[in-house]
């Protein structure tokens, strides 16, 4: 199962991968005619999958969903694995959130 929640997680995101590239991907295997950001994206799921699924048990606080987000942003992001700091907006759409304030996170 977990590799079709990161089949699906993937496919969330945009990544262009089907089921059997996603499978390879995951066995350690090399996938032709994959873009390596796709390629990112499927082992950085597996990781925060892996994470998740390892600490069922843990708090869910912000400290816990950074750990998260560590796992998916890492290589993709500038920073990873922190409260986001800076203005982002949401494709198709004028809307623009709030940069959060921990202190109401938290």
């Amino acid at each position: 199962m977990l590799s079709e929640m990161i089949y699906n997680s993937a496919y969330v995101e945009g990544c262009n991968v089907t089921f059997p590239q996603t499978q390879t991907i995951l066995d350690g295997m090399v996938v032709n005619n994959v873009k390596m950001d796709d390629i990112q994206t499927v082992i950085n799921l597996r990781d925060a999958w892996r994470f998740v699924l390892g600490h069922l048990d843990d708090e869910i606080d912000l400290d816990f969903i950074c750990k998260v987000n560590d796992h998916i942003s890492r290589n993709e992001s500038p920073d990873w694995g922190v409260l986001r700091y800076g203005n982002v907006g949401v494709s198709g759409t004028d809307y623009r959130p709030a940069i959060p304030d921990k202190a109401d996170v938290t």
